[in-house]
């Protein structure tokens, strides 16, 4: 996985946009009260079928409806809402001061109201995923308005490492990993795997 990719979704939103007629495209189909959507039935589809939230839970309910042995009575796609809800607020809401520290770099994330108890809920168990899956140490320490998220190589005579791990910083430590869409699944099919939430802490 590229840490710093596009959601392919973000991508079809700038595309459409930078499309003559796109906005005169978009108002001439508004909803309206009483509208039914008419099936497509010729033509290309699109890939993505709206925003990235709305894509990504879509994605998952195909994969759902995909498996037989999908036990329909212990989904929860609402949890995966509000994780996903989590991650925007993280993302695009938190203020974020970096600093390189030895080995690699110290990231104070903080944010106001439901952004704090967002990034305490999200940060704990990403921490633990970044260790799984990179030669990397992690350290979380409280702060009153959210978290201070150390990382750090394990090997820190790495300069290389070092410098990709400053250079990546909060934005791409957060979406590195192969560990989003499996943990996304297990949300879904009810089985646990949310983060835990941390917001008394």
């Amino acid at each position: 996985m590229s840490p710093l990719r596009f959601a392919p979704a973000a991508a079809l939103l700038l595309a459409l946009l930078a499309t003559p007629g796109a906005s005169a495209a978009a108002q001439a189909h508004d909803h309206t009260p009483g509208m039914t959507h008419q099936p497509v039935t010729t033509g290309a589809k699109p890939a993505q079928v709206g925003q990235a939230a709305f894509a990504a839970i879509a994605e998952v309910v195909r994969m759902l409806e995909a498996d037989a042995g999908t036990d329909w009575s212990k989904v929860n796609l609402e949890a995966l809402r509000q994780h996903l809800r989590d991650m925007d607020l993280v993302l695009m809401r938190a203020r974020v001061a970096q600093a390189p520290v030895d080995g690699g770099v110290r990231m104070e994330v903080t944010g106001d109201g439901e952004v704090v108890d967002a990034i305490r809920r999200m940060l704990h168990s990403h921490g633990q995923a970044l260790e799984s899956e990179f030669p990397v140490t992690t350290a979380i320490a409280h702060h009153a308005q959210g978290l201070v998220l150390t990382v750090t190589a394990k090997n820190a005579t790495d300069s290389a490492y070092v410098t990709k791990l400053r250079g990546l910083g909060f934005a791409g430590l957060l979406v590195a990993g192969d560990h989003h869409g499996p943990h996304h699944v297990m949300i879904a099919r009810g089985m646990g795997g949310s983060h835990t939430d941390h917001t008394k802490h």
